[in-house]
């Protein structure tokens, strides 16, 4: 198998363990039956508070909130710069061989 997709999909993959794992957590969650509340706080900036039922969402945001406080964004971000580390490294270990 060609080094280039093998390291591109070990930087995916540390990339998006990396980006799950360093997420901040949730500050307070409260769950009663199909209500789920989830309040986050930043560094004295503002907060976010979360209610999910069964029909939909509802979210309230004060003050800003960075691209990378969403546990999902972040795993996504990271996975795509293990990519390029990853591709950017099996092309120079590939250049080397030859």
């Amino acid at each position: 198998m060609n080094l280039k997709i093998v390291l591109l999909v070990v930087g995916v993959v540390v990339g998006g363990i990396i980006g799950w794992m360093t997420a901040p957590p949730a500050a307070a969650e409260l769950q009663l039956g199909p209500l789920n509340v989830e309040v986050q706080e930043g560094s004295g900036e503002g907060g976010s508070v979360t209610a999910t039922g069964e029909d939909g969402q509802i979210q309230v945001q004060i003050g800003q909130r960075s691209l990378l406080d969403d546990r999902n964004t972040r795993t996504v971000i990271f996975a795509v710069i293990g990519a390029i580390v990853g591709f950017g490294a099996g092309y120079v270990v590939d250049r080397r061989k030859v």
